[in-house]
């Protein structure tokens, strides 16, 4: 197909900005995935007659129809790991064989009529919740194997930060608008099941309007014009549909282990705050529900702050080696981190404000993640990174179950003491994973991309400088 010619001299806004636009859209539909997941994570406390915040245990006789206890809430988490859990393998095929516009809609539909349908089952029985759950999960499983993706079809080697720093908050966008939304909605007249209802329209909004703009190939997006594409290409080549992943080869590789370490610290932690983090405050720390989730949501704000600015920072800053930068990222982002929360374990209950405080150090310090073991995992993996992100989902919901379970062991009387361990835990994860990172991490792409991959910049004709000179990145 060819492209359109563009008149350097007269160029739109959005002229050769068509793969920000599928940026923002892709993000958007990511993040609704997972807010739909994390709703009743916080409904949980605001749905039953005894508001499921209770220090004192609730009798058979007490008990409402939403008055679930540990070992049912543990089950509606564990669902959606299970569900993650067995869908993470299948959305790899489907995505390399039938691509992810197709896909990625599908599964958004299934998040889409699970979270709709979540008020209703409900009120039937708590195993039709489990099941309306368990797809919640399966639709989770497609999120990171679609950031790959859009990072290898759509990002220029020079913007893999930038690209990375938005497509991987979706945890924190997710947390920014539910907590809040979740919070104010449960409050109203409106009450619990708005919550959903809300959720499952914008998520279908999106994702029709995903179908409709995004294309698999750049090539053949009706807004994509010679300059843009040449950006996408310099450097690495378009990217072959469908290319057969070398599975044994990734799997046996020891930077992508070291990857996958990093990423499961990291992600205990964020799954420890998302899950549990309005338990924390509300139960242990004894904040007010209203107040609970802008607590939650305002840090994640600003660890989104922080990832787009570190993500730009480690595309631009350029008196440093990429390995040099992935190294100091991932070390603020998870030793830091790591630190303070073996700190946040031995503050009393007297001093919650410093516990709020390091929690914002928390969010603020993995803002710088996307310059670390993200960036390390596509620049390494190239055209292969969406199957490397894939595991990084896998291991999401490894942790999606483990997270519950852990909790459940230890938290049995929502003591600080107990939540102490947990805290530890999780720091040494954090710390330990990072050292595993800064000895494997490289910047060269790894012997399975094959030749193609490592080229140098292709030398551009006179023209294609011509038109590329007047634009910036």
């Amino acid at each position: 197909m060819r492209k359109k010619q563009v008149d350097p001299e007269n160029v739109g806004l959005l002229t050769t900005r068509t793969r920000y636009i599928v940026l923002i859209l892709g993000s958007a539909c990511i993040s609704a995935i997972a807010s739909n997941m994390i709703v009743l994570n916080f409904t949980l406390i605001c749905m039953g007659t005894h508001r499921n915040d209770s220090e004192a245990p609730i009798t058979e006789a007490e008990r409402g129809p939403y008055d679930y206890n540990n070992t049912e809430k543990s089950f509606l988490m564990w669902a959606v790991a299970v569900g993650t859990l067995l869908a993470a393998w299948p959305f790899h095929w489907f995505y390399q064989k039938f691509g992810a516009r197709l896909v990625f809609f599908i599964a958004g539909l299934i998040s889409t009529i699970a979270t709709a349908v979540i008020p209703i089952a409900a009120d039937i029985s708590f195993n039709l919740l489990i099941v309306a759950r368990f797809f919640q999960g399966v639709s989770f499983g497609a999120d990171f194997a679609a950031i790959g993706l859009i990072v290898v079809n759509w990002a220029s080697l020079k913007q893999h930060g930038f690209f990375i720093s938005l497509l991987s908050s979706f945890s924190q966008i997710s947390v920014m608008f539910t907590m809040p939304v979740a919070g104010e909605l449960c409050e109203s007249a409106l009450g619990w099941r708005s919550v959903y209802y809300v959720h499952a329209i914008i998520s279908g909004l999106l994702f029709i309007a995903w179908f409709v703009y995004y294309r698999d190939n750049p090539t053949n997006h009706p807004s994509m014009t010679e300059i843009e594409l040449e950006k996408i290409h310099r450097g690495k080549g378009e990217v072959k549909e469908h290319e057969p992943v070398p599975v044994k080869a990734i799997l046996t590789n020891p930077v992508m282990w070291a990857v996958w370490m990093s990423a499961f610290g990291e992600l205990m932690m964020s799954q420890f705050i998302v899950m549990y983090g309005p338990t924390f405050l509300k139960e242990v720390l004894g904040f007010a529900v209203a107040h609970t989730g802008y607590f939650v949501a305002i840090p994640r704000a600003l660890h989104l702050a922080f990832k787009i600015i570190s993500g730009i920072a480690s595309d631009r800053i350029s008196f440093l080696t990429e390995k040099t930068k992935m190294r100091i990222f991932n070390t603020i982002a998870l030793k830091v981190s790591g630190v303070f929360f073996c700190i946040l374990g031995f503050l009393p209950k007297e001093h919650a404000q410093y516990s709020l405080v390091a929690l914002l150090i928390i969010e603020c310090s993995t803002g710088f993640i996307c310059g670390g073991f993200y960036k390390c995992a596509t620049l390494v993996a190239r055209q292969h990174s969406h199957f490397v992100l894939s595991q990084i989902q896998f291991i999401k919901c490894v942790s999606l179950f483990i997270e519950p379970l852990l909790v459940f062991l230890i938290c049995k009387h929502n003591t600080l003491g107990e939540w102490r361990i947990v805290f530890l835990i999780h720091g040494v994860l954090l710390i330990g994973g990072n050292l595993i990172f800064c000895y494997y991490a490289t910047d060269k792409p790894a012997d399975f991309t094959k030749a193609s991959a490592s080229e140098e910049m292709k030398e551009m004709s006179p023209e294609q400088k011509r038109l590329t000179e007047h634009i910036e990145e």
